[in-house]
């Protein structure tokens, strides 16, 4: 047995990071699936699909899941729309299809070229047949594979091109090359985007915000012209010019990708071409230059020619601002046909060194836009409330529980990637020692956060529109309350999202092991399952009983009864409206109108009801309210507190000692007042580490009050 033990633990040390993620990642959704009656297809793909969405690869994708074995009508997992898609106007769509191969090993398999070929010709195969109608009409009108034809079929006028995202577990074989070539079963040019488990691994566990784009600029019109203007250790900052042909191919090429984040959620959130842009570019190109502010971008490297005077290289290429000019010179080309080779663009380029790019990035994003209509908002990724709750997160200790002997935590990941980064230098027995601490189950995403916000905000509409669009809702609604109350976002907040979290995962569970339900609309029974509840608590005045499951870490069968219950019930509702509005569940239930029909139904009948024993696990809504207005009035409190003891260190130690020795001289200090005024200047010369208590600060604010009524003044 110690022999077996031994060579196992042998193995394990011998395993890459990469092997090591892949074993992760199998347990992880042996779990899940276990736990929630699911397939591990499935769950693999609600895992890396935010990632694929971050990326701007796609603006919304559903999983639509159609396959018939041997037959020729092909194969689809997944299917989206990239382009404005309510527009016909505006912007021609590229179509993205997405196929997942799963591959059920405890080793990591090779993804070939022949077997690449062949998932190809599944997803054109399904193309190619969603534009007939005697297929569509052969579906049943309620499937996947009904819905996602019809999309197509509808579509296929607006459609300028296809990308096949082939998702998958496997590694790409080295020997795959590039293809982006225009196939001869289909007449619209067809890109081929592979995310494998590497690159997978490699997003996930480099913490960027972004993958990696290198831009060899011989293949995008040659080197762009460049002056160095500053130059630091941390920061190298160019003047370029660059051609407006090389910016639109480039744009076309990435798409959003090639925009910082947060410039990409502006972007998405507020329109993609800007009306006086697009005319300066049809009628007088040669002012372009004059009249548009250029764009600002970072890299993290660049190489030059031989002359030092031109750059042929960027790395890591992201624009911070001018994502509106970026995307108008793109879509004027394309929808006005305009030759750009006229227009020049003045690029501020910034190299950042790694060591400070998450803050040197931020500010130059911040600053460049200052002058924009952007808001702190939309840099919501670094807003201190994210901070704030990374931090909670890893001071407060949950409960034990049934489960748990030894107390946890739980781990909010402020930075996408930060859960597996920080594990990435350890021992193995560290690692061990970091995931008992923090179990990977008891890891709350950016993402999951801003569904759980929305739908217990009775917004569950908004919360299933995808993982970025619900991001962006979230953020809006969380900046109203960090600027009016920021002390509401505190210990007791951290503890009831957890409470949220954990109700939401619990309902989840109950719903993805309903077989009848059909399987991409079950996140949408589950936000809905949750918004029923909190209506009918709400015309009876309860609440979810936070602290209970904060302190009990989970919820009892009485709440399973209940989400089962609802659940049921709502799914007969939704696919009753869906016969009558001629929609799909899924489309029909982000919209408000529907919301609106489902409220009124709890409102007007007693189709949906609280089941009474789960009545007895609710609380008065007084007494949550309470809870939280506590809660906030203390750490309102301590905020002043810590305010008022970073003015008081502000003052110089010898204005503290000048205070004390005029009082002294006058006789109107104390030897205890005196030890209170001396807690300052003694940190402050480094005669104390010991930093003065919240108490402490007002007495010290109370002596100085006393003194100035006797005429001694502190100077400041």
């Amino acid at each position: 047995m110690m022999m077996a033990q031994m060579s196992w633990e042998k193995m394990m040390s011998n395993l890459t990071d990469l092997e090591h993620y892949y074993l992760d990642l199998m347990n992880e959704l042996d779990h899940q699936s276990s736990s929630q009656g699911n397939y591990k297809e499935l769950l693999f793909i609600e895992k890396i699909l935010p990632y694929i969405q971050e990326q701007g690869v796609v603006d919304a994708l559903e999983a639509y899941h159609f396959y018939k074995p041997g037959s020729r009508f092909g194969r689809i997992d997944g299917l989206g729309f990239k382009g404005d898609y309510n527009d016909p106007e505006l912007d021609q769509l590229e179509l993205v299809l997405l196929i997942n191969e799963f591959v059920h090993d405890d080793e990591i398999k090779t993804l070939t070229n022949s077997r690449i070929e062949q998932l190809k010709k599944l997803g054109l195969n399904f193309f190619n047949s969603a534009l007939k109608t005697s297929f569509i009409e052969s579906l049943e009108e309620s499937s996947e594979g009904y819905i996602a034809a019809r999309e197509i079929f509808q579509k296929y006028k607006r459609i300028e091109s296809i990308k096949l995202i082939i998702l998958t577990n496997a590694q790409l074989s080295k020997r795959v090359a590039d293809k982006k070539e225009v196939d001869e079963d289909v007449d619209i040019p067809l890109t081929i985007d592979i995310w494998d488990i590497k690159r997978i691994h490699d997003l996930e566990s480099s913490q960027a915000k972004s993958e990696a784009i290198e831009i060899d600029l011989s293949e995008w019109g040659g080197p762009i012209p460049s002056l160095l203007a500053t130059e630091s250790d941390e920061l190298i900052s160019y003047l370029c010019v660059v051609n407006g042909n090389t910016i639109a191919d480039l744009y076309d090429e990435y798409g959003p990708r090639l925009l910082e984040a947060n410039v990409r959620s502006f972007l998405q959130f507020r329109g993609k071409i800007n009306k006086g842009i697009r005319k300066t570019i049809k009628t007088e190109p040669e002012y372009f230059f004059s009249y548009n502010n250029g764009l600002t971008a970072t890299a993290s490297d660049v190489e030059y020619d031989s002359t030092k005077q031109a750059i042929t290289k960027i790395n890591n290429l992201q624009i911070v601002n001018g994502g509106q000019t970026t995307a108008s010179l793109l879509m004027t080309r394309k929808k006005d046909k305009v030759d750009l080779s006229n227009i020049q663009v003045q690029l501020k380029l910034n190299v950042v060194s790694d060591l400070k790019s998450d803050e040197l990035i931020s500010n130059i994003s911040r600053f460049a836009n200052s002058q924009n209509a952007i808001r702190d908002s939309d840099f919501f990724s670094n807003h201190p409330f994210h901070r704030r709750l990374e931090q909670l997160s890893r001071q407060i200790l949950a409960p034990t529980s049934k489960e748990r002997i030894k107390p946890t935590r739980w781990y909010y990941e402020r930075a996408r990637g930060s859960y597996l980064n920080e594990q990435s230098k350890l021992t193995d027995a560290q690692k061990k020692a970091f995931r008992s601490e923090y179990p990977k189950e008891q890891l709350i995403v950016k993402t999951d956060l801003a569904k759980i916000y929305l739908i217990f905000d009775k917004r569950p509409h908004d919360a299933i529109k995808g993982a970025q669009i619900a991001f962006r809702e979230f953020a809006k609604s969380i900046e109203k309350v960090w600027d009016s109350n920021p002390e509401t976002i505190n210990d007791y907040f951290f503890k009831e999202t957890v409470a949220k979290f954990i109700i939401w995962n619990a309902c989840k569970k109950a719903v993805y092991k309903q077989e009848e339900f059909v399987g991409n609309t079950k996140a949408t029974i589950t936000a809905y399952t949750i918004y029923i509840l909190k209506a009918l608590m709400d015309k009876q005045d309860l609440e979810f009983n936070y602290p209970k499951i904060w302190q009990n870490q989970t919820v009892n069968d009485f709440y399973h009864n209940q989400f089962i219950e609802t659940s049921v019930k709502l799914n007969v509702l939704l696919n009753k409206l869906s016969e009558e509005s001629g929609k799909a569940v899924l489309s029909m239930a982000k919209s408000k109108e529907n919301l609106a029909k489902v409220q009124s139904i709890i409102d007007n009948s007693d189709y949906f009801s609280l089941d009474m024993m789960f009545k007895t696990q609710l609380v008065s809504k007084n007494v949550i309210e309470e809870k939280r207005q506590d809660a906030a009035d203390q750490n309102k409190t301590v905020t002043k507190a810590v305010s008022s003891l970073v003015e008081l260190c502000n003052i110089p130690a010898a204005k503290w000692l000048a205070l004390i020795k005029e009082a002294e001289e006058k006789e109107v200090l104390s030897s205890k007042d005196k030890d209170v005024l001396s807690l300052i200047p003694n940190v402050l010369l480094g005669r104390s580490i010991r930093t003065p208590t919240d108490k402490q600060v007002g007495l010290i604010n109370k002596t100085l009050a006393q003194l100035e009524d006797k005429g001694v003044y502190l100077e400041s």
